[in-house]
Order: C-alpha cells, then structure tokens, then sequence
C-alpha cells in the first residue's frame, strides 16, 4: 500500500528557514537575558528582580529544547509493507465507557484489514460489553479486580494472549481499515519497541478544537511536530493510544509500567533505557474523542501532569535512569518542562499585580532602552515558534490554553513534595444535562484571578494618582498593559468554555449525501441531501414539505462504502421551509438495530473521519493573520450574543 500523506513533510521539514530563525532568534534571547542581568536589576526590588528574569529565562531554555526538538521533522524510516502471517492482538481496554462509544471503535477494528484477533479487556466487568464483543466477533477478557488501572489490565491480557504484535486502542479510539498495513512494515527492525501514531479526533467541537479551522486544535503542535521531532533523537515515547507494540519488547521490560498513572510515558522510559527504539508514524490512522468539556479536558491534563510528577521524583526518573542517552534525557526534560510552564505564566500574573500593589519596579533603565531590547525578543519568539511549528504552532490559541490549564498544572506541583497515591481517573467521553453547571464551576478560579487582576489595577491607579512620582509614565502604561492583557487572555479561555453549547448526546458529522424520502403516501420520492448524521438522526434539505402527519417515511441515502442505506424515521423533529424556496427538515431515528445500524457506524465512525494536515504548508503570513484573526474573535465575543458555539 501507498503511504497516506506526503503533503509537504520532506519538503518544508527539510527547509533551513526554521533552523535559521530559530538561531537569529536564541541568538537574540541569550544577550537580552545577558543585558537583563547586567543593565537593568533593580536593586530596591532585588527579588522582585531575579523572579521576573528567571522566568524570561526559563521560556528562553523551552524555547531552545523547542528548536532542538524540530530541528529535524522529517521521517527517519521509510516506509515498508508488513510481512504475511503476523500474529496481531487488538487491545481495547474499557472502564465505564458508554457501549455506543465502544462499539463505535469495535467496528473500526472488524474492518481492519490486515488478520488480526481484537480483545475488549473489560475492566468494568459488565455483561453487556460481554454481549457487544461477541456479537462484534471480538474475544472478551475480564479479571477480578482493577488493581493498577488501564496499566494493570493492558498486562492481566498479555498473559492471557500470544500475539507477537499488540495493538492498543482506547475504547474511544477508532482504527482506519489500513491501520496495520501502514504500521507493521517498521518491525522489520528487531530493536523497534512500538510505533505510535498521532492522536486525532473526530468530535470537532470539543473544548480544545479550534471552531473556525477544525483541522487544529491543542494538541496539533505535539503529535504533528513535536513528536516526529523526537524520532531524530529515538525518543518518542508511547502515549497509549493509538500505537503498536512488540510484545517481546514489554515482555523485556516486565509489561506496563504500573508506579505511576502516566503508564504510557514511564513504559517508554524503561524501554529507552533498555536499548529499544521507537518510532512515530506521522499518519492520521485512528480517531477519538477529545475531551468535549473544560472540566474533561482539565481532568485529563491534571492526571497526565500528576504522572509526569510521579515519574520525575521516582528512581526512574529520565533524569537519573541508567541507559539513556544525553539526547534522550534532554528530549525528555523538556516534555517535564511544558508542566513547569505554568509556574512561569504564574509569575508573569503576579509580578504586574506586585508592581501595582508595592510601587516597586523589577528593572531600572530607561524607556527607549527597555523597549530597543525587549521588542526584538519577544517579536523573534513568536515568529520563530510560528516558523519552527510548521502551521501548528497558534499564538493567541496557545496563550489562551495555557492559562486555562495553568491552575491544574500548579496542583501537580503537590506530587513533586509529597508522596502521595495516585488514582487513575478516566477522562469523560459523554456528557448530560448538568454539564454547563459544571462548566461554569470550572472556571471559577479563572473569575477569580481576572478579578485579583483588576483589583490591583484599581489600587496602582488609586496610589499613583495620590503619589506620581510612584511610577514612572512609561512604566505604568507598560504594566498597564501587561495587567489588562494577561486578565484578557484568561477571560479568552473562559470565552472559550462560556460558548459551547453542549445539547446532544450524539455527535453529528457534516455530510453531503444525495438522498431521497420515501413513503406509501407519496406517489413518487422527494429528492433530498443530507448535510448532517448522527446514530440518533439526521439533518435533511429537500425540495417539497413534508407534512407532519405522514407515517412510514424512510430516508435513502449513498455512501461511498454502501450503495444505499434506508432508515425508517421515527419523527420530524422540525421542518422549515428556506428563504430560497426548498425545505430543511431534522430526522430522529429512535435506536437503530441489525444490518443498518452496523452500516451507520461504519460510515460514521470509521469512513467519516479525516483530517488534512493543510495548515503544513500555510504561508507565514496567513499563520499570522490567522492569529489577530483570534484575537479580534474574542474582543467581539461581548458584542455578540454568544451561541455561537456547535
């Protein structure tokens, strides 16, 4: 088979204009930290001094792993097709995941088309996953407790399996038909411990989805930079799902590791220090669920820095573990570091908030001198994270996540000073009617930090105009501004969560699908398009009313898998007639049962989802204008009406 994407990898990976921004730009970031030091500590404010430049210097040292990380993004493997006759195991663990998510995965993995056995490994130890596996043709696999989670049921299947190869989806992770075809080609290197794969999602909706370029969202810069990045230093590591792993590889290092809840990243350390490569496949070959709501998506990255956490202050810990190399350790430390990012967003919050309360200023220098040093710096940072994150890297969008998530980053720190047990927690792939209670509830502590912010506004001003000699003009309008944007960026991330809109329980792709409605009181069908499909219904355009009262309707429609699907409809859920004369009507199916059902997950689940890597090869200045484009959304949002969200 054919790789799936060339795009633009060999092309613009291999370009020197990311390397050569990327030195001016350290160039640029080392002497500013160097004039710092030696021209611009105040005295009076000696702590307040150090502190701000500590935290200049740490986005500096993130900056340079950055670099060091990207310098390289091209494939370092080539493409092979797998050998015939390779004994495969899918393994899909499951906890408490609703059984339409999980039969929704079940389905991809029946279509994969390389030979393989798939295993539900039921934590939940429900009977009627029992039933769904065996009715989907999977193998069933449960055990009597839930000792070390997803980690401990992984290793309870091992033993209880053969396969030389284990594929590990998670319930929600859906496989393409040429998942393996695409992956197992790459063990034909005996010392390749897995191939992981970035992780994308179809509910593009989700809280850390971008709603006007769907193909983004939070995540985007890691698995499609970062992480092929690493492969240049073998030191991509395992992030559960979607991946291939060579069983005997696990099996070396004694199964997954189960000290720590991050089991994914711990696992890789062990296998790194070993000897063993890995490899990431830049290919959107599977497809899950994102984290719907803010508190999902903050529960989620607070258990994966709590693991970090764990891992970091444990005998294994990739700074100290016997085996790695130098490259591999820095690799590591600087995926520890984008935790440590939140203490530093934490500093550049308070430092103008203790300007305004004390009146003393971290620096003494003059205003044109300040600013003939500071302006080159910081506009290199974001052009070269902009040229260095190949159409990934967003600016506004990464501010604005990094504050919402800057609080359950600083909760993590705790693992680092006490010894306290962890408990996996799975992160929510459903939700109900008390999610926007709960969402507000999660952003509390943002309110409250925008409102500190403010506050100290209100006294500097109040202070100064009793004593204005406090502050110098210059100064007061710079911190000012630093004030007033960093509460506007957290606002931003509370806009964010304020406009979504979360009213359904199934997910609706958008399709274009001709159709037809059939009934016996129509003398011939009404032609039709679908635009949107869910498992529970339909959003329809037709060219005639459709009266409420007709019983026994059914929607035909072509897909590219299936020549016809037909549905009975249950009820008309609206229907509308458009200002261009044709009709729009939304269609409920009620619980669909036998062969069609299994037609509509298919062509939902594992047919519909897709993703074009198109920001790659988006020229600069549209990244840039992408950004103020951000930027000028969010100043409007308070003029709108705010349902605009999906």
């Amino acid at each position: 088979m054919k790789p799936m994407h060339k795009n633009s990898l060999t092309r613009d990976y291999s370009s020197f204009i990311p390397r050569f921004f990327a030195l001016v730009a350290i160039g640029v970031m080392l002497y500013y930290l160097g004039w710092r030091v030696l021209h611009t500590l105040n005295p009076e404010a000696i702590v307040l001094s150090w502190v701000l430049w500590v935290a200049e210097a740490f986005g500096v040292l993130n900056f340079i792993l950055f670099s060091w990380m990207t310098w390289k993004v091209a494939p370092t493997r080539p493409y092979r097709p797998p050998q015939d006759n390779l004994k495969v195991d899918v393994f899909v663990p499951t906890y408490n995941e609703d059984l339409e998510i999980l039969e929704a995965t079940l389905s991809g993995c029946r279509l994969i088309a390389y030979p393989h056995t798939t295993y539900v490994l039921d934590d939940g130890r429900r009977s009627a996953v029992k039933e769904l596996a065996e009715r989907m043709g999977c193998q069933y696999i449960t055990r009597p407790n839930n000792e070390h989670a997803k980690a401990g049921n992984i290793n309870h299947a091992l033993a209880q399996t053969n396969g030389e190869f284990i594929v590990v989806l998670d319930a929600d992770m859906i496989p393409k038909p040429e998942f393996l075809h695409r992956t197992l080609g790459y063990f034909e290197d005996q010392k390749l411990a897995f191939v992981q794969l970035p992780q994308e999602f179809y509910n593009v909706d989700s809280i850390q989805h971008d709603q006007k370029f769907p193909t983004w969202h939070e995540q985007s810069l890691f698995f499609r930079v970062i992480q092929p990045g690493k492969n240049h230093s073998n030191s991509a590591f395992w992030c559960g799902s979607p991946s291939v792993l060579r069983r005997k590889a696990l099996e070396d290092v004694g199964g997954v590791a189960t000290e720590t809840i991050t089991e994914d990243i711990h696992t890789s350390v062990r296998l790194h220090s070993r000897g063993w490569s890995s490899y990431f496949l830049r290919e959107p070959l599977a497809f899950g669920i994102a984290p719907q709501t803010v508190q999902a998506y903050l529960l989620q990255r607070l258990r994966w820095a709590q693991g970090t956490m764990q891992l970091y202050r444990s005998k294994e810990s990739p700074l100290w573990i016997h085996g790695l190399t130098v490259q591999q350790r820095l690799s590591y430390l600087a995926s520890f570091l984008a935790y440590v990012e939140a203490l530093q967003k934490f500093v550049f919050v308070l430092i103008p908030i203790c300007i305004l309360v004390f009146g003393k200023l971290p620096m003494r220098v003059e205003v044109g001198n300040f600013f003939v040093h500071w302006l080159p710096y910081f506009m290199l940072n974001v052009l070269a994270n902009q040229i260095s994150g190949r159409g990934s890297f967003r600016y506004f969008k990464s501010e604005i996540y990094s504050f919402l998530r800057m609080i359950v980053f600083l909760q993590s720190y705790f693992v680092l000073i006490f010894r306290k047990p962890l408990k996996f927690t799975v992160t929510p792939k459903s939700i109900d009617a008390s999610v926007a209670a709960r969402e507000r509830r999660a952003v509390r502590q943002h309110l409250v930090i925008i409102a500190v912010i403010l506050a100290s506004i209100a006294l500097g001003l109040i202070r100064i105009y009793r004593n204005p000699s406090l502050l110098p003009i210059w100064a007061l309008f710079f911190v000012l501004f630093w004030s007033l944007y960093n509460a506007m960026v957290i606002f931003f991330g509370v806009v964010e969560v304020w406009k979504r809109h979360h009213h359904r329980k199934h997910y609706r792709f958008r399709v274009n699908f001709p159709a037809r409605i059939e009934s016996p009181a129509f003398p011939q069908p009404i032609a039709a398009h679908v635009t949107n499909l869910s498992i529970s219904g339909a959003q329809i355009l037709y060219e005639r009313e459709i009266p409420f009262t007709v019983e026994g309707l059914i929607l035909s429609f072509q897909t590219t898998r299936h020549n016809q699907i037909s549905i009975p409809i249950q009820k008309l859920v609206r229907n509308r007639k458009l200002p261009n004369g044709g009709y729009e009507a939304g269609l409920w199916f009620g619980e669909l049962e036998g062969e069609v059902r299994q037609k509509i997950f298919e062509v939902l689940f594992v047919d519909l989802p897709h993703v074009d890597y198109i920001c790659d090869a988006m020229p600069l200045w549209r990244r840039i204008l992408s950004d103020l484009s951000d930027f000028k959304d969010y100043l409007s949002y308070p003029l709108r009406n705010g349902k605009t969200g999906a």
